[in-house]
């Protein structure tokens, strides 16, 4: 069953490995056309005057959109007196995770690069299910992007994915 129907007001969304999303994303516009089982089944008119298939993947309803975004829209900008730099930190406060000024983050008791996933889950409840060398790896993965040693934190990974194939090689 397809996903988006004829009228449907879309927002194109980028998808690794799919150009043409990369190259539309955030760009609105309405779907003209639905070809169920084709491999981009959604035809696309843009708003620019494009026209352009699209998977249900690389596309969201319009509803969905920066909720920040669809009230500019919704309201032509800004109203007079708005102070747009005061707008601005209000919008980063909100999605910034903060720490209170009078404490230090705790590197034992929930530490953020273990508690911001989207999800809302710690990466600590995932992994006490699993045994140390798996649970690391999930861990070194959890956090590779959010500590700023990527790449440390993916090789610490994949040793401890060499250790766990090395056991299970030798339980064999």
């Amino acid at each position: 069953m397809a996903r988006f129907n004829v009228g449907d007001e879309v927002i194109v969304v980028a998808v690794s490995g799919q150009v043409a999303s990369w190259l539309y994303e955030d760009k609105r516009g309405v779907v003209q056309a639905v070809h169920e089982g084709q491999p981009y089944p959604n035809d696309v008119q843009l708003r620019n005057g494009a026209a352009l298939c699209f998977t249900d993947d690389e596309l969201m309803p319009a509803v969905e959109s920066n909720p920040g975004r669809r009230l500019l829209n919704e309201t032509k900008g800004l109203t007079l007196g708005v102070d747009t730099y005061k707008a601005q930190e209000v919008m980063k406060a909100a999605f910034t995770p903060s720490i209170p000024a009078n404490s230090t983050e705790s590197a034992v008791e929930h530490p953020l690069h273990y508690t911001s996933h989207p999800s809302g889950i710690e990466c600590i409840e995932i992994t006490k299910h699993l045994n140390f060398p798996i649970g690391n790896a999930i861990k070194y993965l959890w956090r590779a992007d959010l500590k700023g040693r990527a790449i440390e934190d993916l090789e610490k990974a994949k040793t401890y994915i060499d250790i766990e194939i090395k056991r299970r090689e030798e339980a064999a």
